[in-house]
């Protein structure tokens, strides 16, 4: 009995082994589940017709802006408008103090009644002369001196009229009047202040509609500019006077397109740049003169143009590229010349053709030879399998 217990307490051990080694031998192998498929966005390349153009930074500017500036000098005592209201022209604005005018006025009229009183006398010495000197009662020395006395007294009134009329448009003058009609902005001198003449700014009165963008280009971009407009409409593919549009501060583009209006004279030495205007209408006043935009101009239409969102291409060593998704879901990074460019688009002169699918959302997922899911741009994503996904 003594020799049996050894071998029971052994067996018992190396039985629970081989039951469990059984146990896990019964259950199958976990399978280590696979990375989900990276979707990315795409787009389907569709040749079309699209404009080329250049944009510009432009200034823009009232039609029409002047300054007001007295001509007479005087304290301001009154002020006739709102600030930022329209006016007419002809409208009273600012009113300088009178008296010292009026006063010049009443000096000049009395003036003038003394040499009005002077010509009288010339004149009636000149009557009472003439029938004298028929019976050569007086020497002709006298006459004479009688009428030269009249043609001076007449000459001193002519001046002396003159004087008149200069000091009542100086006392017209006291009232400051917009010179156009406008919008006026914010008083620069307030009542009491002194203005002097053709120095003071009292206020500048601005024309809103239309109104002119200013904007600059560099003298090889005129160059190249005239050589392409004008390749362009002999082929007759723009207008001869094409709309130029223009884009605000925010991106938004002005929904009235405006017309070129003039090129200046000469090349500014100093920037080596020519200015360039054109005018856009104003009707909701939304443009005010010192805003900036972009002034888009089309100079050309290119027909079954490719054209891609600038995002979806790459730049390596001073080339461009772009991932193209093929049937079977893989990617190819494929190197595509991009001719110029257009607001936020690429014009491609080489490397894609026609049903090409490119991405432009999750670029850095579509790795080369790697799979994903193309997904077009701006639709949900949709469950189905990738392009030419084998069926399982």
């Amino acid at each position: 009995m003594q020799t049996n217990r050894p071998t029971r307490a052994l067996a018992v051990p190396a039985a629970l082994s081989l039951v469990l080694v059984l146990a896990a031998c019964g259950k199958q192998a976990a399978v280590p589940t696979p990375p989900p498929v990276p979707e990315v966005g795409v787009i389907t390349v569709e040749p079309k017709s699209t404009p080329l153009s250049i944009e510009l930074v432009g200034d823009i500017r009232a039609f029409r802006e002047v300054e007001l500036r007295p001509r007479v000098t005087g304290v301001v005592e009154r002020q006739m408008f709102r600030p930022g209201q329209m006016v007419r022209e002809g409208d009273p604005l600012f009113l300088i103090d009178t008296r010292t005018l009026d006063s010049a006025v009443a000096d000049a009229q009395a003036r003038l009644l003394e040499a009005e009183a002077q010509l009288q006398r010339a004149q009636q010495d000149v009557e009472r002369y003439k029938p004298l000197l028929v019976d050569d009662a007086i020497p002709r020395q006298t006459y004479d001196q009688a009428v030269a006395a009249q043609k001076q007294a007449q000459s001193l009134v002519e001046s002396r009229r003159e004087g008149v009329t200069r000091a009542r448009i100086d006392r017209g003058f006291a009232e400051v009047r917009a010179p156009v009609t406008g919008q006026i902005g914010i008083q620069q001198v307030e009542i009491g202040g002194l203005a002097t003449s053709g120095q003071t700014v009292l206020a500048v009165v601005s024309t809103l509609d239309p109104v002119l963008a200013y904007f600059s280009v560099s003298e090889n971009e005129y160059l190249d500019y005239m050589r392409r407009i004008e390749v362009s409409r002999a082929a007759g593919r723009i207008a001869a006077r094409a709309p130029i549009e223009l884009l605000l501060a925010d991106g938004s583009q002005y929904k009235h397109p405006g017309r070129f209006d003039l090129a200046d004279r000469a090349i500014n030495p100093q920037t080596g740049t020519l200015t360039l205007r054109a005018v856009f209408p104003n009707p909701e006043q939304l443009l005010r003169p010192g805003m900036t935009g972009r002034v888009r101009i089309v100079y050309d239409v290119a027909d079954a143009a490719i054209v891609i969102p600038m995002k979806a291409v790459t730049e390596l060593l001073g080339r461009q590229f772009v991932s193209v998704v093929g049937a079977d879901g893989k990617v190819e990074q494929r190197a595509v010349t991009a001719r110029e460019r257009i607001g936020d688009e690429w014009l491609i002169q080489e490397g894609l053709k026609p049903g090409d699918t490119v991405v432009v959302e999750g670029v850095q997922k579509a790795r080369p030879g790697a799979t994903v899911r193309p997904v077009p741009v701006g639709s949900p994503a949709a469950p189905a399998a990738p392009v030419g996904a084998a069926k399982k």
